[in-house]
């Protein structure tokens, strides 16, 4: 049935694309009406038309639309191009509450949405999160970042007891679960009073403190309070100044490391280790290079500490945005040894669920097949010469976007600039001495092209040369004199930020780009938390179920391939797909899922709707008249 109505709907839609109102609200029916949302009144939205306003019952309506280039999704809604698992579930003194995975909104205003939809659905779970960090912006607004990367920026933040509450400029209400939380940010204009805290799982904590006894501080602050254990505090500005960061040196030897289980063991040592005056009771070893299983990307560390980021004049000209040079601290990450690469993006733009409003990138073209006459694009296909060379052609949304999907991040400004340069303050990732080969943009290279030139402190290949590479941050000018020293971040703003020294010859260059512009001189690399590691590599990519091209027969279909049996005639079949992977093939039939019989994409739809990632489906094919049993397990591909 939504099938049916979402159909019903296209055409409608087509008929009235060239509408000069704001917004389209779509009906059950399928039936459509042109007009502007002005008001929430009891359990009807308010629609002005040409002639009149109208009340439309909440319960009537399937879809409202406010951008005719962007086709909505079913059990979706989008704001200001942000999309979420959610629905419109009622009207409450005047606000429209949206139901989301992360909470709930309430929206006083139509103007940022893209598009909403009205019909109740089971919305996925979220993993609980082990702690949000509270840290101090240069921007005069709040900013909530979420446990999916997405980042949202209000005028006033106040908690429930059991939600935060951030409100934007136009009155909407965001309520965010605590266990949705990764990082909220206070205006440092709002923050003079407050103290950090930095935990030793990494978790940092600007608050105000007080001593509540057995051992524990609260810390509180318009977002709430967190009671932490004194022992787990590493360092804080409530008791004084932070420890020396000097390297220390470990002689381990087999008489005093022991084996616990697991991947655990326990170090026996003589002397107490201290860094400073700070004796040291927990170290956290990493790898010094990894490899996703999922995605085959390769990741170095970068570990905790600080470095001097920026430049001054003794670096020469430099621009204004690039000052001032001051130490700043960083917690420990790991980032993609190389750029991403065309192979890397292709994967993610075949594989994933949602890639509609994503950049197709360079190099990349799509996969046509014909059938019944008609050319229909089934997948994407590059030639085998590109596929390990860095992605361009995208935007910075693009890239967030495959972030999004794998469970990374954008590296901030901060990270990408330590992970180029290391600590000792040098000017290029190799030293200082000026450089004589990297990539010029001249050519197409490699990403391993340079690995042993172009290579920094951590091993991290081609941060001089070209091409630019996306940042996590949005641009702010000054955002050397007022971001605070401790894992800064510029969290909002109109344009974001491009990292590469091969422009201007030095490293810490700024460049400036809008967010939504596709560039063939950007590319982008990805970074994690090092605490987060071992969660990111064992969470499933949100992928699509199936990786097929499937056609209901019909009489034409049956008479055109010699068929016999109703249901779904699978035309291609992607590389890699859960599909493939369980032995389905082009020209198949499919008539049965789970035992019950499937004519219609509707009766898939049904028969998955209960499944989630990595679940096993049962499968029935007709292959050339013989019945074929298959197990697919939904979402799992293989790259």
């Amino acid at each position: 049935m939504q099938k049916s109505i979402f159909r019903l709907f296209i055409i409608t839609f087509l008929l009235i694309i060239t509408s000069t109102f704001a917004h389209i609200i779509v009906y059950k029916t399928g039936e459509a009406l042109e007009g502007k949302v002005v008001d929430f009144i009891g359990s009807y939205i308010i629609v002005e038309t040409t002639f009149s306003k109208i009340s439309v019952p909440l319960n009537q309506v399937l879809y409202i639309f406010s951008d005719y280039t962007i086709t909505p999704e079913y059990g979706k809604i989008s704001i200001l191009g942000k999309q979420f698992d959610g629905y419109a579930s009622q009207i409450d003194n005047g606000y429209l509450v949206v139901n989301t995975s992360f909470g709930k909104i309430r929206l006083k205003s139509f103007d940022m949405i893209d598009y909403i939809y009205f019909e109740p659905l089971q919305l996925p779970r979220i993993e609980p999160r082990e702690g949000f960090s509270v840290d101090i912006s240069g921007s005069e607004q709040y900013t909530v970042i979420t446990a999916s990367n997405d980042i949202f920026v209000g005028v006033i933040l106040r908690y429930t007891d059991d939600s935060l509450v951030l409100i934007d400029k136009m009155k909407n209400e965001f309520y965010f679960s605590y266990d949705y939380i990764d990082n909220i940010y206070i205006p440092y204009t709002k923050a003079s009073n407050y103290d950090l805290f930095i935990l030793s799982s990494g978790r940092r904590i600007y608050g105000k403190p007080r001593d509540v006894g057995n051992g524990k501080i609260e810390v509180s602050g318009e977002w709430g309070n967190i009671v932490v254990n004194s022992s787990d505090v590493i360092f804080t500005t409530f008791k004084g100044e932070a420890p020396t960061t000097s390297q220390i040196k470990l002689e381990i030897s087999g008489d005093s490391l022991f084996y616990d289980k697991g991947n655990v063991a326990s170090l026996v040592v003589k002397t107490p280790i201290k860094i400073g005056n700070t004796e040291i009771k927990v170290i956290n070893v990493y790898p010094a290079e990894i490899v996703d299983p999922r995605t085959g990307i390769t990741f170095v560390f970068v570990p905790s500490g600080t470095f001097k980021m920026g430049a001054d004049t003794s670096a020469g000209k430099i621009d204004p945005d690039e000052s001032p040079s001051r130490n700043v601290y960083v917690s420990g990450f790991y980032i993609s040894k190389y750029p991403i690469t065309i192979k890397q993006y292709m994967d993610f733009l075949r594989a994933a669920q949602n890639t509609n409003n994503v950049t197709l990138g360079n190099k990349i073209t799509p996969v046509e097949l014909t059938f019944l006459d008609t050319k229909v694009r089934v997948s994407l296909t590059a030639d085998s010469k590109f596929l390990n060379l860095p992605i361009t052609g995208i935007n910075w949304l693009s890239a967030k976007a495959y972030c999004d999907w794998a469970g990374y991040q954008l590296p901030t400004e901060a990270q990408w600039e330590k992970a180029a340069r290391g600590t000792d303050g040098r000017m290029y990732p190799w030293g200082n001495a000026k450089p004589t080969k990297y990539n010029d943009g001249k050519a197409d290279y490699d990403v391993k092209a340079f690995e042993s030139i172009d290579i920094s402190p951590y091993g991290v290949v081609n941060m001089f040369g070209l091409p630019i590479e996306y940042c996590r941050d949005y641009y702010d000018q000054d955002a050397y004199k007022k971001l605070p020293s401790e894992n800064p971040l510029s969290a909002s703003g109109t344009l974001v930020i491009g990292r590469t020294g091969a422009l201007t010859g030095r490293i810490t260059d700024r460049i400036p780009v809008n967010p939504s512009e596709i560039r063939n001189d950007f590319t982008f690399r990805v970074v994690i938390r090092a605490e987060d590691v071992s969660s990111v590599f064992s969470s499933q990519l949100n992928n699509k179920l199936m990786g097929v091209t499937w056609f209901v027969v019909n009489d034409k279909i049956k008479k055109q391939y010699n068929l016999k049996s109703e249901g779904l005639y699978v035309a291609y079949v992607e590389n890699g797909s859960p599909a493939q992977i369980g032995g389905i093939k082009a020209g198949d039939v499919i008539t049965a899922m789970e035992k019950k019989a499937v004519k219609t994409q509707d009766d898939v739809s049904k028969i998955v709707s209960g499944k989630k990632l990595g679940d096993e489906l049962s499968i029935t094919v007709d292959r050339g008249g013989k019945t074929v049993e298959l197990k697919v397990k939904l979402g799992i591909w293989k790259f």
